[in-house]
């Protein structure tokens, strides 16, 4: 029986998901126990479909605004272990383990990546993306880069931060295989870790998403996509890591301004550091300050866009100083920069000037895990195995690298994550909501994608010191263990560069 058609027959839960979103619309939700016949738990994820692609929050990240479209669901359920085969495939995301790189294992294979990701900072100032770029979503903390409409050029939409350079997306340069560079797109903080390493499940996964802005015709590698994600780890009596800290309270500011508009109070616990709604006099200060003092645009964030506009030609316009192609710094340039910020106290930056890769800095290492996979949220972005149940070619793909090292933080980072999460309000229809599996006990929340299979067309390897000579301290001080040849040590006892000076 197709599941489809058995919609009509939805129970209570169902009808309510049905009245927030529509007739036609599908959800996920990480809670299989919560799973309905429009609401579909992992297992089911590749049933979840999209009628409108104008409103569809079961597809919550597209990416029509490049030069590819997706109009088909690849999730395929492959669970680490499980028996069930899947042919050949890519999903994500994956268990990650550094016998990839451990010759004396049968999962070693040599990483091709001859020099680290080089990345160029976003026209976005902080003051740019605290405005509304800052969102809360049924499986994510989100932060996405906005987007304005401007009917003074052709394609409709354009970034909307301008820089002394131009309107300019953060870029990445992935090595072995690439002829242009990654453009971010968003970043997202999944709760818990996606990805585990080694067997270890970390706090929480910063995935930064980029798409490849180069025409099929052109482009090596076809239409693909590119996530670097860095780990977050919690610790007992570990000081909070400020730049989350900065990162919280937007959230928290996006999250007041929907209660208000919802008739609700702001929440009551209040976090070091962040506004705290106190008076009406001074919230009336705080929206003439929003309102008054900053331009009005016609502004939406680029997931928006995406989920808006269908590509029939008309895409966001990238200014042409997004494709010179030599990087802001030269390498001498880039090892100054490292200098500094090596010397930088990690705990001691709240009032650096924001960059778009400022997470992927402060976790010193330009070592990582690189794979083939999939986005880990439905439709799961994908070349899926053909009749044959292999797979042809990489089109559609999303690049994984994932870095080795997890950035610390304090245990009320992870317990103000889970919070925002925990108890986000839709703001359409101002009732509590979200995808993640809640612990009613504790208030752990899970919203990760399970662990699924490996298979040879992941491509798995990792790249570390005998690849290329960091330019991080931290790195070359973890790598002199294996230059003393203590290969197990550094790939399994000390697996953190901390581990090397702490």
């Amino acid at each position: 029986i197709d599941k489809r058609k058995m919609k009509i027959a939805a129970s209570v839960l169902t009808a309510l998901s049905l009245a927030q979103y529509g007739l036609c619309d599908d959800l996920f939700t990480y809670d299989e126990e919560k799973a309905t016949r429009n609401v579909y738990g992992p297992k089911d994820w590749e049933d979840v479909d999209c009628d409108d692609t104008k409103n569809c929050p079961g597809w919550p990240d597209r990416w029509d605004i490049s030069h590819f479209t997706v109009d088909q669901n690849d999730c395929r359920w492959c669970p680490k272990g499980a028996s069930r085969k899947c042919s050949e495939h890519h999903q994500s995301p994956i268990a990650l383990t550094r016998e990839w790189a451990d010759e004396g294992s049968e999962k070693y294979d040599v990483c091709r990546d001859q020099h680290w990701m080089k990345y160029d900072d976003s026209s976005c100032s902080w003051e740019d993306l605290e405005k509304d770029s800052f969102t809360i979503e049924r499986h994510t903390l989100k932060l996405s880069q906005p987007v304005e409409y401007s009917d003074k050029i052709k394609a409709g939409y354009r970034l909307d931060c301008e820089g002394s350079r131009g309107r300019r997306f953060g870029r990445i340069d992935f090595s072995w295989g690439f002829n242009a560079w990654f453009y971010l797109n968003f970043m997202d903080i999944k709760i818990p870790s996606e990805h585990t390493q080694n067997g270890k499940r970390y706090t929480a996964e910063v995935q930064h998403a980029h798409f490849f802005e180069v025409p099929a015709d052109q482009a090596r590698n076809l239409n693909e996509m590119g996530t670097v994600s860095v780990f977050l780890q919690a610790e007992e009596n570990y000081p909070p890591y400020p730049h989350l800290d900065r990162m919280l309270c937007a959230w928290r500011l996006a999250e007041d301004k929907i209660r208000k508009s919802c008739g609700l109070e702001s929440i009551s616990d209040p976090y070091p550091s962040c506004f705290q709604p106190s008076t009406e006099d001074e919230e009336a200060q705080r929206e003439r300050r929003t309102t008054e003092q900053q331009p009005v645009h016609n502004r939406t964030s680029f997931s928006n866009y995406m989920k808006e506009h269908h590509p029939r030609g008309e895409r966001i316009q990238m200014d042409e100083e997004n494709f010179h192609p030599e990087p802001d710094m030269t390498d001498n340039e880039y090892h100054e920069f490292v200098q500094k910020e090596s010397r930088r106290n990690l705990y001691e930056q709240r009032h650096y000037p924001f960059h778009a890769y400022q997470i992927l800095i402060d976790c010193r290492t330009e070592y990582y895990f690189r794979y083939h996979g999939t986005t880990t949220v439905p439709p799961c972005y994908a070349t899926v195995p053909d009749v044959y149940g292999e797979l042809d070619g990489h089109e559609n793909t999303n690049h994984w690298r994932v870095m080795k090292d997890p950035i610390r933080i304090a245990m009320r980072q992870k317990h103000e994550m889970e919070r925002l999460l925990r108890e986000r309000i839709d703001p359409t229809k101002c009732v509590k909501d979200t995808a993640a599996k809640v612990d009613e006990t504790t208030g752990e929340v899970y919203a990760a994608r399970p662990l699924q299979e490996q298979d040879k067309s992941h491509m798995s390897r990792f790249c570390w010191c005998p690849f290329w000579k960091s330019k991080w301290a931290e790195d070359r001080a973890w790598c002199n263990s294996y230059r003393k040849n203590d290969v197990k040590k550094v790939l399994y006892e000390k697996p953190y560069n901390y581990d090397s000076y702490v």
